[in-house]
């Protein structure tokens, strides 16, 4: 029996729908971006990963954060099936948001990222191993917990 991995090279998956010339709407890589896309929406699921939240208790967590930019990433998450929306009967409404198991399926996702990213030079050139991170851990930590949140890739600068 072949390993399932001979005739492929590492870390490239042994599907179909990898064997393309330009993104797809079906490619699982393509879909994992359109879920994450849009600036905040990695930190209203870290939020949710640390357990469900109502609106209010997520703008507290997230102050910086406009109210029309929370409820346009929680709609878009909602509708890409990552966040459940549970509105609950009496006065006033009350509405919890929480992950969806796919939703859960994201952190270790982010983390990788995460790790990723921590590993990139900083704007003075060296890697800063106070950025990286091993997952599980107690919390998902983003761009606030970094001593130094921007990094430069070939001139371009990320994380600003």
């Amino acid at each position: 029996m072949t390993h399932p991995t001979v005739g492929h090279p590492a870390g490239l998956p042994d599907d179909p729908r990898a064997d393309v010339t330009a993104p797809t709407p079906e490619c699982p890589v393509e879909i994992t971006l359109a879920a994450l896309h849009g600036r905040w929406t990695t930190l209203v699921i870290r939020e949710l990963l640390r357990g469900d939240h109502s609106y209010s208790e997520l703008r507290a967590a997230l102050p910086v954060m406009s109210d029309k930019v929370l409820s346009d990433r929680l709609a878009h998450l909602t509708r890409a099936g990552v966040v459940d929306r549970d509105r609950r009967p009496g006065w006033p409404p009350r509405v919890r948001y929480t992950l969806t198991p796919n939703g859960h399926r994201l952190g270790p996702v982010l983390q990788a990222l995460w790790d990723w990213g921590a590993h990139l030079p900083t704007s003075a050139g060296e890697a800063d191993p106070s950025r990286t991170t091993g997952f599980p851990s107690t919390r998902l930590r983003t761009c606030e917990d970094a001593p130094s949140p921007r990094a430069s890739v070939g001139g371009e600068v990320f994380g600003q």
